[in-house]
């Protein structure tokens, strides 16, 4: 995967290079189609004049990792549970070793639990957003490598005519070939800059496409429709609760103007991977924002004023959502919760019975 150091290191490395900024002709037929268009539509963040990004690729690795700590922990209790009872005559009801032995699955189980609840009370951020500036022609982010999580993050501000974009293809992996942007030095050739988009879900050739479409031609020319592309304050926003309603939204589940619909459908799918949920959402809510850097806002031109790309305003109820004052928002995840935290309770003294 991508956390593993098999990059390039040299430009004469690059796996699959494809069109340089301003070298040919954007292939519009890459925008034929239509999924890949509309999930870019829904991961764009910010789109104005001056700048584009897209909302933080959310590494389906943690997933991963998250699920196979939490099945292992258990397999695992139970295994030393087991053994201990089998050596031991069992006690009846609650009795010492029923005790020692739920005591310890709860440890080893809950731990991936309780590292998500240290992660939403801190707000570290994981991933990080690339902003694309248009009127500058640059491109500015954060840059920390991932085995020093001790250190901060650097900003880092590269010339967009400079890079140069490849399909990285993870050789255990081949579905997963994400559009890699890399900037070397132009006498040596060694890799510089290491931009990862990592959104395995789209076309890497759409998605380039896109952001060549953005900064390389005029506003009517880029595939915008206001009907996926919508504007989520994520990373400012106070409330975790409506950070979380995004994944359903971009997915078409429940309606984007935060009214209170698909209750039903909310509680059905999210009471079972709420943590999951919540645990994206914080990462779009503590993801840094580069446009603040002063540095960066220095870089800026637009005023605020007349959007030529079409997007989808936000709504009076999503404004209270984000702001923490949605009643619908707020009621609904705490029921979702509590019913995890039921669902829980009950497996654990269902076990132990």
């Amino acid at each position: 995967m991508q956390l593993r150091d098999d990059f390039a290191k040299h430009i004469s490395e690059l796996h699959n290079p494809i069109d340089r900024p301003y070298s040919q002709n954007i292939d519009d037929k890459l925008f034929n189609s239509i999924e890949d268009v509309e999930h870019l539509n829904k991961e764009t963040h910010d789109i104005n004049p001056d700048y584009l990004t897209f909302l933080p690729a959310y590494f389906w690795v943690f997933y991963f990792a998250m699920g196979w700590i939490y099945v292992s922990a258990i397999f695992l209790t139970n295994f030393i549970y087991d053994d201990i009872t089998y050596v031991y005559i069992r006690p009846e009801g609650w009795g010492a070793i029923n005790i020692l032995g739920t005591l310890l699955y709860l440890f080893a189980a809950g731990i991936p639990v309780l590292l998500l609840l240290y992660q939403l009370v801190r707000k570290y951020p994981i991933r990080t957003q690339y902003y694309f500036l248009k009127q500058q022609q640059k491109i500015a982010y954060y840059y920390r490598p991932l085995w020093k999580f001790r250190q901060p993050y650097e900003l880092k501000i590269v010339d967009y005519k400079d890079v140069h974009p490849d399909l990285h293809q993870d050789p255990y992996n081949r579905a997963y070939t994400p559009l890699n942007l890399y900037v070397a030095d132009p006498e040596t050739g060694d890799i510089t800059h290491h931009l990862k988009l990592e959104d395995y879900r789209v076309n890497p050739r759409v998605q380039w496409a896109f952001i060549r479409t953005y900064m390389e031609s005029p506003a009517d020319e880029l595939p915008v429709d206001a009907q996926f592309c919508e504007a989520y304050p994520a990373d400012t926003s106070k409330s975790l609760f409506a950070c979380a309603d995004i994944i359903y939204r971009k997915n078409g589940i429940i309606p984007s103007n935060h009214s209170g619909g698909g209750q039903i459908m909310i509680f059905i799918i999210g009471s079972i991977i709420a943590l999951g949920n919540l645990f994206q959402a914080n990462h779009y809510q503590c993801t840094k924002r580069a446009i603040l850097h002063p540095d960066v806002s220095k870089l800026l031109t637009w005023d605020g004023q007349d959007n030529p790309y079409p997007i989808q305003p936000i709504t009076d109820e999503a404004e209270l959502a984000f702001e923490g004052s949605n009643w619908e928002v707020n009621v609904r995840w705490v029921c979702i919760i509590l019913i995890n935290a039921s669902l829980f309770a009950w497996a654990v003294v269902a076990y132990n019975a």
